[in-house]
């Protein structure tokens, strides 16, 4: 196959897969890294457009030296919508343009210098080096994302880690033999074929990331309130009965825990200053809280604390700091330039060995919060001695 068929075939399936990627990122404008994945394709392919209608011997510099900038921009793009999908900050634009100015101004001066051979080497070491930066970003962050993801993460690693290979060679080729070698011959036309893989599947393997991403947040959305980001009942039931299955479960016990007065809030300040006071309790009790332990909202202004461990007393001076840290909220009320504060009550079951003792733990805090509220309110209220067994 002819170097330019090779070129042609790598074109299109840059600016298919940018096409494709583009389709889905109308569908799903916020998904990580989707913008900034198309736009890179679609400028590679155009810097290969310009390359093939110039000519792939031509040593003009404006048409020349502008794919070359775009290939560079395109590279740095694509890298900061990975480090924004694994959750890694993306590089301010001045860092990007600084890094970006540096390696163009670098191929430059090597034209300049010493002719379109020196521009090439310096171009591919530049890309080179890019893929090689982008398949240590994903080796550092694989073991960081959840489990389903890191198949594509390290076939996405080792399709690029190919592809800077074989661009650093090409570099080295074109450095010992100058342009006879930079479209013709084997490793030439290995590396465009490879290009042209490659392209393909970093785009199927993208978007097979985005897809896995999605249905985790869906999976996610499922089992929690959609207002304050905690479990929801479903959410609730799931976490424990993981929790009984398994070997060896600690007890836990239950927190019932219930703004005081809350109709008073909605009725006084609206809804909406109603709705950032539960978003502010729920931020604060999940400060609170330890790795194992979790959080449900199981009613309007009512929220369920597992707290795991058999010692009760950890579990009640939890109870203390839950109710004094939220008497100490101090909510900006929406629309008003008032701020709004609320005070809390809060039962506490006994210990709960098994799954089978769940409701009646459930059943304990809630007869004990009851208690706390006809004593007054914001307060804490035990259903049992610690210690105490059903």
């Amino acid at each position: 196959m002819d170097p330019f068929t090779v070129i042609v075939m790598l074109t299109v399936h840059l600016v298919g897969s940018g096409g494709l990627m583009f389709l889905v990122w109308r569908l799903m404008p916020d998904a990580p890294g989707l913008g900034r994945w198309w736009v890179a394709s679609c400028l590679f392919g155009l810097a290969y457009i310009g390359r093939l209608f110039s000519g792939l011997d031509s040593t003009g510099l404006r048409v020349g030296l502008a794919g070359d900038g775009l290939m560079l921009f395109a590279v740095l793009l694509f890298k900061d919508g990975l480090r924004e999908f694994v959750g890694r900050a993306v590089l301010r634009w001045q860092a990007t343009a600084a890094l970006w100015s540096l390696m163009f101004s670098a191929v430059v001066a090597a034209t300049l210098v010493e002719g379109t051979a020196a521009r090439h080497v310096a171009l591919n070491g530049c890309i080179g080096g890019l893929y090689a930066s982008l398949v240590w970003t994903i080796a550092v962050e694989v073991r960081r994302q959840p489990l389903p993801l890191r198949a594509p993460l390290r076939l996405l690693a080792v399709m690029l880690g190919g592809l800077s290979v074989l661009t650093l060679l090409r570099a080295l080729s074109i450095f010992e033999d100058r342009m006879a070698v930079a479209f013709k011959g084997p490793l030439a036309q290995g590396y465009y074929m490879y290009a042209s893989l490659t392209a393909v599947v970093v785009a199927l393997t993208l978007l097979w990331m985005l897809f896995l991403r999605l249905n985790a947040r869906l999976a996610d959305l499922a089992v929690r309130d959609p207002l304050t980001g905690v479990l929801n009942r479903k959410g609730l039931d799931d976490r424990v009965a993981q929790h009984f299955a398994r070997r060896g479960a600690a007890p836990l016990t239950v927190l019932l825990l219930d703004i005081d007065h809350f109709k008073r809030i909605n009725d006084t300040y609206g809804h909406a200053a109603g709705d950032a006071v539960l978003q502010a309790v729920a931020a604060t009790l999940r400060s609170h809280l330890r790795g194992e332990d979790f959080i449900a909202r199981i009613g309007g202004e009512e929220f369920l604390i597992g707290v795991e461990g058999p010692q009760h007393e950890v579990a009640l001076a939890l109870a203390w700091r839950l109710n004094e840290s939220v008497g100490r909220l101090q909510v900006q009320a929406a629309g008003t330039s008032g701020v709004v504060a609320c005070t809390a009550s809060v039962g506490v079951s006994g210990a709960i060995a098994s799954i089978a003792q769940w409701d009646a733990g459930t059943r304990q805090a809630d007869q004990a919060l009851y208690q706390a509220k006809a004593e007054g309110r914001n307060g804490v209220r035990p259903f049992m001695a610690a210690g105490s067994a059903f």
